[in-house]
Formats: C-alpha cells, sequence, structure tokens
C-alpha cells in the first residue's frame, strides 16, 4: 500500500486510515484468513459458499484464489488455505456467497466463473439457496488489476 509495497496488510494493528494516507491505490476487506496468531473468522460456520481471497505468500508473490463449489465456511476455508501449499503468509478474504467471482485472462489464457448457489448447513440439513435472478449472472462490480510496471 505505498510505492514500495504491493500486497496485503494485517490490519489488526494497523489503521487503514493512516495506510491509505501513502497509498497508491488500496481496498479493505476482511476477516483475515490466514496470518500470525488466531484465526479471526468469527462467521456462522453453517454458511457453505463460493470465497474469493488474496494473500501474500513468503516469496513475495501475489495469489488470487477462487472456489469453484459453494463448499467452504469462511473457517474451513481459513484452515484449508493455512495448511494448502500455497506457503501462503497473509491471506485475505475478499467475498463471498452467489456472487463469488473470477474472471481471468493472460496472454490468451481465459477463464470466466462465476457462483451460482450456496448452501446453509442446519440440524443436520443442508439447504440450498440459489440464486433469484435468472441468467444472465452479473459479476460483482469490485476489479482488481495487476499490470506490468
Amino acid at each position: 500500500m505505498s510505492e514500495h509495497f504491493v500486497g496485503v496488510r494485517d490490519l489488526q494493528q494497523q489503521d487503514w486510515r493512516d495506510l491509505f494516507r501513502t497509498a497508491r491505490f488500496g481496498m479493505v476487506s476482511y476477516p483475515l484468513l490466514v496470518g500470525s496468531g488466531a484465526s479471526r473468522v468469527t462467521a456462522d460456520r453453517r454458511w457453505l459458499a463460493n470465497r474469493t481471497f488474496i494473500g501474500n505468500d513468503s516469496g513475495g508473490r501475489i495469489i488470487l484464489g477462487t472456489t469453484k463449489e459453494a463448499f467452504f465456511s469462511l473457517d474451513r476455508l481459513a484452515l484449508f488455505l493455512g495448511t494448502a501449499p500455497l506457503d501462503l503468509t497473509l491471506a485475505l478474504n475478499l467475498d463471498g456467497g452467489s456472487v463469488a467471482c473470477q474472471s481471468v485472462s493472460v496472454a490468451g489464457f481465459t477463464r470466466d466463473f462465476c457462483g451460482d448457489w450456496e448452501t446453509k448447513y442446519e440440524q443436520g440439513q443442508i439447504q440450498l439457496l440459489q440464486r433469484l435472478i435468472a441468467l444472465p449472472r452479473r459479476g460483482l462490480p469490485i476489479i482488481v488489476a495487476v499490470l506490468p510496471r
């Protein structure tokens, strides 16, 4: 969040307004899924949804990811990312639910995905929540762009 830093910041000990004063670009989201200390996920674990995250690995790379199905609660995603072979040092939840999207276009490779449903597990039953609006689906009006310098 400065001319010399690109990546995720842990805001537990920092005020985001202070960071934005020196930032060229930035955004704030929650919860932090992977980081130092205990998990900060407090969301209802019964909601299983498509999830999107952004993270830093120990090599300084930025990792963007989207799950393909409504499989993860936030706490399960945090556990998965913490043990996955991605070497993440920080990972931040960006969104979730049926609107979690990913569209990638790089050097001839194109991937477009947008979730259609989410589930809730309660009292031993899984409830399927399909989106209410029929096709054409709409993506989130949030853009994260990675551009060469």
